[in-house]
């Protein structure tokens, strides 16, 4: 079996745990969605197009609402300025030499679970490699379309169930069906936290920070505690460098 093909199979491993979270939570966003009067091509198209978990829940509820596009856009985007830092910090994993449309695929397809998973196989092989592998050990293009397309692909057909048996579903079992991506993501985010300080410390610095600025910020504080928390590893990091420990 030729490279690509283990890579891309490997890709495709790491993503049922992805897949399975996100499958109630579109099936949410396809109720949702029609549930507020918007037609099933219009939630479709929304799932298709943003992709991006939360700002999908608030276009839709905004567009029931009657809100002008300029507001949507504005809202949607400050909502998903966290995507800029998930962005630089997976930039680093990439291949040189990537073409135009598969970095925009890439990048359309790129969500917090993804990054999550990504970076753990990232850490992986370097592991794998040794102490003295090269720090710049990039992840296989095959693997990244293993592992970004199926939730993409789960997303929408999960928001096309959703359009359809809207009204077979009671409301009330609908928040449970929503919770499904954060159990995920901390089930693949704390792992990762546990296993150096360092990451230990980022959150911690990132979680603190939150608390103490949500009664100042509101809405703008997770903004504010992901650049202190950005800022935290930086300085970990540094701190991890100099003593000539490895660091991902």
């Amino acid at each position: 079996m030729k490279e690509y093909e283990i890579d891309f199979r490997k890709g495709l491993a790491d993503s049922l745990p992805i897949v399975a979270g996100f499958i109630p939570a579109c099936f949410t966003f396809g109720i949702v969605g029609t549930s507020l009067g918007l037609s099933g091509m219009a939630v479709f198209l929304l799932s298709a197009w943003v992709f991006a978990g939360a700002s999908q829940f608030i276009a839709v509820k905004l567009l029931a609402a009657g809100s002008s596009a300029p507001v949507l856009l504005l809202i949607t985007l400050i909502v998903n300025l966290r995507y800029l830092f998930i962005g630089v910090s997976f930039a680093g994993k990439l291949k040189q030499g990537l073409s135009l449309p598969a970095k925009l695929g890439i990048g359309f397809t790129l969500t917090e679970e993804v990054y999550a998973v990504a970076m753990a196989r990232a850490s992986a092989i370097q592991g794998n490699e040794g102490k003295q592998a090269d720090v710049k050990k990039k992840l296989p293009p095959a693997y990244l379309a293993g592992l970004q397309f199926p939730p993409y692909a789960a997303n929408l057909l999960a928001t096309g169930a959703g359009i359809s048996l809207a009204g077979y579903v009671p409301s009330m079992y609908l928040p449970a069906l929503n919770t499904s991506l954060y159990a995920l993501l901390i089930a693949l985010v704390v792992p990762q936290i546990l296993r150096k300080p360092t990451h230990l410390g980022t959150c911690l610095s990132a979680a603190g920070s939150s608390w103490l600025l949500h009664p100042y910020l509101g809405d703008l504080t997770v903004l504010a505690a992901m650049s202190i928390g950005m800022i935290a590893g930086m300085f970990f990091r540094s701190g991890r460098l100099q003593t000539g420990e490895e660091y991902i």
